[in-house]
């Protein structure tokens, strides 16, 4: 509790400027390489971009590891001071990185033991370590590694702690990005060894029962029997949706990923220690990437020792044809948000990474079009961020990101060009509107995810189909769409290991409206069915995704049927996964002419009558199969109970398609009386109503879409447009 309001307490004042007056400010930035350009040049760099671009802050150093230790234990501050002393000059605020994403060649002669392995798989790159050039390179297990990390993070620290022009600091860089997550080295086998004997107390019996061992005959004597979890046999490639292919016991794959996830976030906790023993006591974070559901790490975690979460913004990447959808990038940002502060009002973070221009590394990706940064830029704002540091100030003329296009094209003079306009656009926009960009977000609607439960879909997908941002975009969705905020919290801390059942009860009464999707494992703690069942009885909705309550945190399968089908009023009678590319079709029960698709997986789910009573409703069918399997057994896909003291519980037990749900959570939101701008008239268009610092409550609208489109109240928006009026 005390790191969680530390936490939010470090969002609220860090993540802003103090001005003259003492007026809160939305930080406003660029990323800057000093690295790679002449230092006579810099000078003029600064001051275009305080002058005439408006930027409070540049954020520098995570690759400069070889310029500031050119030899072993040989240091030189020269280019880097240069930069600070300008930047100090000029007006301008410095985020500085420690450079331990990106090895020094002369480590990597001396120690190449310290390089991360890949996983094992029969595709021909088993057990692979990539040669030395890349990044993100080293094995988070190395104690070699993590040495030299900390000395060159401890003379950073001790050089610059004192300098106020050095007002953030960055923990290395898009941690854990890349698939360096996992890893498979000798040093990683040790670490997990000791990982384990501590977490079983030693004891291997233990282990072998809580990862059911005696199935096929893997039963181990002693810890240091055990390897990691390579390709096995029987086994086979990998497919698309999975991180690796390992037909081990699924309790072994789930330790293994908390392992990792442990791994990564101590790494990150050793270099925060030492700033903190250099008294460095706000503005310390991390650049968290995206697809961060599909590694074996927990951000909540990587975050809890910071003093705030900042985040890398792509909507576009190398080889795209066209942007993520608008309700997926608004999850992902309400997902970044709720890693801040999920026990506080507190909500702010930063971009630290928000693109400008076309993105890739060897293939170039979707050219963002006039106006379209802008729309992302306040969509990140209209979420939470109370910081933008656009990637990257200008494109490189050398290196593996000379396609990494910037505010400035790697010939364009400064202060032109359409980006450089643009993001001035953007930077007005922050400023025209501090006062709501400041003021929390006051969401009614909150989605709980469970990253072990993450793990375990992430070793068993069931679907060739699954992912588990698939499956939360689909319950998310339909509210988004419905124009209300959405909080993105982590079960874990609401409800499981960093809650009691007090504190839980506290947290979810903030909500008339929660979302599980596909919480096969319900966090471990005693309370947390008996939390949400207290929740609805008390006249809060909740929504449930299919395989809910399915295994323990062991991940065996439970010898009972689902709890939170039960508190849903219906059993599972079938089971089926629906594989790319098979589909099933469902009729709307009230309108059989009406129809949906499901994919990736359904449930034949059967509405309990012998569990109504005085007390609880029976279940009523949504939506309901029209097949000669499940439907013509009498199997629903969604239902709805609803109790007398207005709660309500809709179970949805198959991959609808989201669109198919908006009406239902239309019907939800009026129930428990959550007010929100409504449906527009396309997905493409985001609108939202929020309020201000001051109690004042504005409709935003952004239309992502290259076509014109109309908000609900009628307002129409031409393309990538950005509109914010008083509600």
């Amino acid at each position: 509790m005390y790191a969680s309001m530390r936490l939010a307490a470090a969002v609220a004042v860090l993540l802003t400027l103090t001005s003259a007056q003492n007026d809160r400010r939305v930080l406003l930035g660029v990323d800057y390489y000093p690295e790679q350009w002449p230092v006579e040049e810099m000078r003029a760099d600064m001051e275009a971009i305080k002058n005439d671009l408006g930027a409070d802050i540049v954020r520098m150093g995570e690759f400069m590891w070889h310029e500031l230790e050119p030899m072993d234990g040989v240091f030189n501050w020269t280019r880097l001071d240069t930069i600070l002393d300008l930047a100090d000059k000029i007006g301008l605020d410095v985020m500085l990185g420690t450079p331990t994403a990106t090895m020094p060649a002369w480590l990597h002669k001396a120690h190449p033991e310290v390089m991360h392995k890949g996983p094992d798989s029969p595709d021909g790159y088993a057990g692979a370590v990539a040669g030395f050039g890349g990044r993100r390179q080293y094995s988070f297990n190395s104690d070699t590694y993590l040495r030299y990390a900390k000395r060159i993070t401890n003379e950073m620290v001790a050089r610059y702690s004192g300098r106020k022009v050095v007002t953030h600091w960055q923990v290395d860089n898009e941690i854990a990005h890349e698939g360096s997550d996992l890893d498979f080295s000798d040093a990683a086998l040790d670490g997990w060894r000791a990982y384990l004997e501590a977490a079983y107390g030693g004891d291997i019996g233990k282990l072998n029962a809580d990862w059911g061992t005696a199935f096929w005959s893997v039963t181990y004597n002693e810890f240091d029997e055990i390897p990691l979890p390579a390709w096995t046999v029987p086994g086979s490639a990998a497919h698309s949706n999975e991180e690796f292919r390992s037909n081990v016991s699924p309790g072994m794959l789930l330790d293994y990923r908390r392992f990792r996830r442990d791994s990564v976030t101590g790494f990150a906790d050793a270099q925060v220690r030492l700033m903190r023993e250099a008294g460095i006591e706000g503005g310390i974070t991390t650049n968290a990437p995206g697809g961060f559901w599909g590694k074996a790490i927990d951000h909540n975690d990587i975050f809890a020792s910071m003093d705030m979460v900042a985040y890398d913004n792509y909507p576009v990447w190398g080889g795209s044809l066209a942007p993520d959808s608008p309700s997926l990038v608004a999850m992902t940002l309400d997902t970044v948000r709720g890693w801040a502060a999920p026990n506080s009002n507190s909500t702010g973070w930063m971009v630290a990474e928000q693109l400008i221009g076309a993105q890739g590394h060897d293939i170039i990706g979707f050219n963002p079009r006039p106006g379209q940064v802008k729309g992302w830029s306040a969509q990140t704002l209209t979420h939470g961020a109370e910081a933008l540091v656009f990637f990257r100030y200008r494109a490189a003329v050398f290196g593996q990101e000379e396609f990494c296009y910037g505010v400035l094209d790697h010939y364009t003079p400064r202060g032109t060009g359409r980006k450089w306009a643009e993001a001035k656009e953007v930077y007005a926009l922050a400023r025209d509107h501090e006062e709501l960009w400041l003021a929390p977000i006051q969401a009614r609607v909150a989605l709980l995810y469970d990253m072990e439960n993450i793990f375990a879909w992430q070793a068993q997908p069931q679907s060739t189909a699954f992912d588990f941002a698939t499956e939360a975009h689909r319950l998310y969705y339909p509210f988004w769409r419905n124009g209300v905020a959405v909080d993105v919290v982590s079960a874990t801390r609401a409800l499981g290991r960093d809650a009691s059942a007090e504190a839980a009860a506290a947290l979810l009464g903030r909500y008339r409206v929660l979302v599980l999707p596909a919480l096969m494992i319900v966090p471990d703690a005693d309370h947390t069915v008996a939390v949400l069942e207290s929740y609805v009885e008390a006249g809060g909705s909740l929504w449930i995704g299919y395989r809910s309550d399915l295994k323990d945190p062991r991940s065996q399968i439970r010898r009972a049927s689902s709890r939170l089908a039960q508190l849903a009023g219906v059993t599972i009678a079938e089971i089926e996964s629906l594989n790319d590319p098979l589909t099933a079709t469902v009729q709307l029960a009230s309108d059989p002419t009406v129809t949906a698709e499901a994919t990736v997986f359904r449930e034949g789910v059967a509405i309990d009558s012998s569990s109504t009573s005085s007390e609880k409703s029976q279940a009523e069918a949504v939506w309901q199969y029209d097949d000669s399997f499940f439907g013509a057994a009498g199997y629903v896909a969604v239902t709805k109970r609803s109790t007398d003291a207005g709660g309500e519980v809709v179970y949805v037990g198959a991959g609808l398609e989201p669109a198919a749900l908006v009406s239902l959570a239309t019907q939800t939101l009026a129930r428990q009386g959550v007010q929100g701008a409504g449906v527009s008239d396309s997905d493409e268009l985001e609108q939202v109503l929020r309020q201000d610092t001051r109690g004042n409550v504005f409709s935003i609208a952004i239309n992502h879409g290259d076509v014109s489109a109309t908000t609900s109240d009628g307002t129409e928006l031409a393309p990538y447009e950005v509109v914010i009026a008083s509600a």
